[in-house]
């Protein structure tokens, strides 16, 4: 599988107090007996003042897509709240009373987590993070540090990089919602405008002082405002801190608050100036409120706009399902009605917003588990709608197809980009009942579907409905809007009405500022959704296939290909098959800052295999995760066990589904030996704990892209240079551990270092993938404990285990090896992998 063209890209994970950094971190908690052993924060894939995490993340994406030319660097405040009026936006740390020390060059040396005035020791006040259901983790990590995010835009900009900043609001409230939830119960009505206005906070211009030499941004207003405004005016002015950046994004998918009208809405709205319709939506005028002083920022700052080259450019970017108005049910005093307004057109046309922008994540396929595919599969070979729009009903879904059908066909994505569902036809619901049995009889468990895409029971649109259609982008952009909805003399039917919005044709490009499809079954169904467990937004697409898990339970199957393909499909079909347009110089869809969703920080593959250490690398088989080194990102299994990051930064050994469990260990003590006269011999050991030679033995080797066993372990050992460098091993019958007396209790010891037995020889554990289950004489604790880390892992008891009570652990082991021989090259390393499917490996000590 070959990589896709990706031009721009989302830079994540958008928190971690240094992620972005490109100095070295670590970060101390505070317990109840003072500061833990330091935590490694970005250097997980190098070592203390080596190039961090992020330097070797971006790097590695560069050389595999030099043709990437933006990077949209996402930084992330919370959100606790789905109700507006309640709702706190704030930054946070996991390190609160903590302590932080950065590489100065030569030792690790004190510093502080900075974000809009705030450091770790303003608690309380600062609203802490929550931790993942039933585990101690935090759920995120911290919002990234000022200087850090000021290091890492310059960085980016010495790349050649177009940069894009990009503030994103992340859920800790129940369920951790999307943004897009949060609204108001008082739509129609005073109260969404105090609802608003509460959400949006009082912070100005003038409340933000640029700190240059510290890389900061003072705050005048109250410490601990937890509102969005504060949020954006502290980023613009971090912006100019770092030199300006080429776009900046005032919000998101920001849709339940878009939405809510306040008390003078009416179905035909007012009148601005110039006779151009507008209405009430008090987020909107908010938004346009809040361009202007990022605007005014920049100004102020001598960071002007460019729309030649680009520069200090402003936008806000809509949900995919919202961009081109909202339909309404209900109106004022509940009278009902039905249509459609664009309430974002006052927005569109702010002289501040510099471009229209949408998340686009419109479904590019309607594949079912049936026969042919289902409808589609049915009307492969009929021909496209032609001849003018809407289509009717007898021509609205044909494809005009050649060959077999099927979802892998680029022809037929692409030909949903500008066609299929949201262009000929809709379905009047999208609701996704979680997995169950197929309906369609194949006995697999699928993503359920219900109404009328369960049916596929397609509607039609009618004449003058395109700005229902939400792929209609061409029509949006050649044309001016009016507001469709029904009215008494309409006959129930929506059709235009009123005077046209303040949208002009052709006044700015379209942008999609996020794109992207899980490397899931049948993504292209529904590009939206993501397989995250935590949280109640976690999804897959539409008929998309659930297969048993290793542990019980089905998964998600993983599809690399169908990920790929569609996003090449887009990126050709704006930029190399001719459907992008240009009217007066002004380009329908300015391609520069669209980018894909998404790449990490955190390089490929120490994210996502130490899965220890991130609470999101399980998503990341299924995921939207797109930068990986050449192999490809079908060379890597799901996650295999990781050391902690106490242990240092080594590399995990691939876990191939091939390794046979003919695993071979041998221990190896070293002795000194003393000669008598007598001829007699005595000897005592120079060490404790013996070393040993581990011998892996592999069923099966195959060199084809579609498998590459031998191309992965080629490629670690070229990574791990040989015998040079140490690493990680999980072998086969050698790496879980059951029921292991970790000692006995006397009332006073609360660490019991973590050992394992090997036969009749007991040892020290250096690397653990993890501790299950505790035992106190049997009984599992499901509290009272922690996996504390030194040298040693160990288990650390809140209160001593009493006297004569046994101390017992379910954990997994991981051993600390090099490749046996100390000079090796390459061509002797794959002659005798190739000819004996045997490595040789030899433990070390961390």
């Amino acid at each position: 599988m070959t990589f896709p063209t990706v031009t721009g890209a989302h830079l994540l994970p958008s928190t971690g107090e240094f992620a972005y950094d490109t100095i070295s971190a670590v970060g101390f908690q505070r317990g109840s007996s003072g500061f833990n052993n330091a935590t490694i924060l970005n250097f997980f894939s190098s070592s203390p003042g080596a190039p961090t995490d992020y330097t070797n993340a971006i790097t590695q994406f560069q050389a595999d897509h030099p043709e990437c030319k933006t990077i949209s660097l996402v930084i992330a405040w919370f959100f606790d709240s789905t109700d507006a009026s309640t709702c706190n936006v704030y930054p946070s740390t996991n390190f609160l009373l903590g302590e932080f020390e950065q590489w100065n060059g030569a030792t690790f040396a004190p510093v502080n987590w900075k974000v809009s005035g705030l450091t770790e020791q303003d608690f309380p006040g600062i609203i802490p993070l929550p931790s993942l259901p039933g585990s101690a983790n935090f759920v995120y990590g911290g919002t990234p540090s000022d200087p850090s995010v000021v290091r890492c835009i310059r960085d980016l900009k010495s790349r050649g990089f177009n940069v894009v900043f990009y503030p994103f609001l992340l859920g800790t409230s129940s369920g951790f919602p999307w943004r897009g939830r949060i609204t108001s119960s008082g739509d129609l009505s005073q109260t969404a405008t105090n609802d608003v206005a509460t959400f949006m906070g009082g912070a100005t211009v003038g409340d933000f002082t640029p700190d240059s030499v510290n890389l900061t941004v003072g705050y005048s207003g109250n410490l601990f405002d937890w509102t969005y405004r504060r949020m954006i005016l502290h980023y613009a002015n971090l912006c100019t801190v770092a030199g300006g950046v080429n776009l900046f994004v005032i919000g998101s998918e920001l849709r339940g608050l878009e939405i809510l009208r306040g008390p003078a809405w009416t179905e035909a709205g007012a009148t601005d100036g110039s006779g151009n319709a507008i209405w009430d939506y008090p987020m909107v005028a908010a938004l346009g409120a809040l361009a202007h002083d990022v605007r005014t920022t920049f100004d102020n700052l001598g960071h002007t706009k460019n729309t030649t080259t680009l520069e200090n450019l402003i936008v806000y970017s809509a949900d995919w399902s919202s961009w081109m108005g909202w339909q309404h049910t209900t109106g004022v005093g509940g009278m009902a009605i039905g249509g459609q307004w664009p309430h974002l057109d006052q927005l569109w046309a702010n002289p501040n917003i510099d471009f229209v922008s949408f998340d686009n994540y419109l479904p590019l396929s309607d594949w079912t588990t049936a026969q042919n595919g289902g409808l589609d599969g049915l009307e492969w070979a009929q021909p496209a709608p032609s001849g003018g729009w809407p289509p009717s009903p007898s021509t609205m879904s044909g494809l005009g197809l050649s060959g077999p059908p099927t979802i892998y066909s680029t022809p037929y994505i692409k030909g949903n980009i500008e066609g299929g569902q949201y262009f000929n036809w809709f379905y009047n619901d999208s609701n996704n009942l979680g997995h169950g049995t197929d309906p369609n009889g194949t006995d697999m468990q699928v993503s359920l579907p219900e109404g009328d895409r369960l049916a596929q029971a397609r509607n039609q649109y009618f004449s003058g409905q395109e700005i229902l259609a939400n792929k209609q982008l061409r029509w949006w952009w050649n044309n001016q809007h009016q507001a469709v909805y029904a009215t008494s003399s309409s006959g129930g039917a929506w059709t235009p009405t009123g005077p046209h919005t303040e949208w002009v044709p052709h006044s700015k490009s379209i942008l999609t500022l996020e794109y992207g499809f899980a490397a899931c079954d049948k993504s292209t169904n529904q590009p939206n959704v993501f397989y995250d467990p935590k949280s109640t937004e976690s999804d897959t697409a539409y008929w998309s296939i659930w297969d048993p898990g290793n542990e019980g339970g089905y998964l998600p199957r993983r599809d690399d290909t169908i990920q790929a393909m569609a996003l090449q499909a887009v990126y050709d079909y704006w930029n190399t098959d001719g459907n992008n347009e240009t009217v007066s110089g002004v380009q329908m869809l300015q391609w520069t800052f669209c980018c894909a969703w998404n790449i990490d920080a955190r390089p490929f593959p120490t994210f996502p295999l130490l899965n220890n250490d991130w609470g999101d690398s399980g998503n990341w088989p299924q995921g939207l995760w797109i930068n990986q080194v050449t192999a490809g990102r079908a060379s890597l299994p799901p996650p295999a066990p990781s050391p902690p990051p106490s242990h240092g930064s080594f590399a995990t050994f691939p876990a191939l589904s091939t390794l046979g469990w003919s695993t071979h260990l041998k221990p190896k003590f070293s002795t000194a030996i003393s000669g008598h006269v007598s001829g007699r011999e005595t000897r005592a050991l120079n060490r404790a704990n013996p070393y040993f030679d581990i011998e892996l033995t592999y069923d099966v080797l195959r060199s084809a892209a579609a498998y590459s066993e031998v191309l992965e372990i080629a490629g670690f050992f070229e990574q791990t240079s040989g015998a040079d460098e140490p690493f990680w091993v999980a072998p086969p019958g050698l790496s879980a551990v059951a029921g292991q007396l970790l000692g006995t209790g006397d009332g006073e010891t609360t660490v019991f270092p973590l050992v394992a037995s090997i036969g009749g020889y007991t040892g020290p554990v250096y690397g653990t993938s993890g501790v299950s289950t505790v035992y106190l004489d049997g009984a599992p604790q499901p509290s009272g404990w922690s996996v504390s880390i030194g040298y040693l892992p160990a288990v650390t008891f809140a209160s001593a285990p009493g006297a004569g009570v046994r101390v017992t652990a379910d954990f997994g082991v991981l051993w600390l090896c090099r490749f046996t021989e100390d000079v090796q090259d390459f061509e002797e390393f794959m002659t005798m992998l190739w000819t004996l499917r045997t490595l040789r490996l030899m433990t070390v000590r961390p």
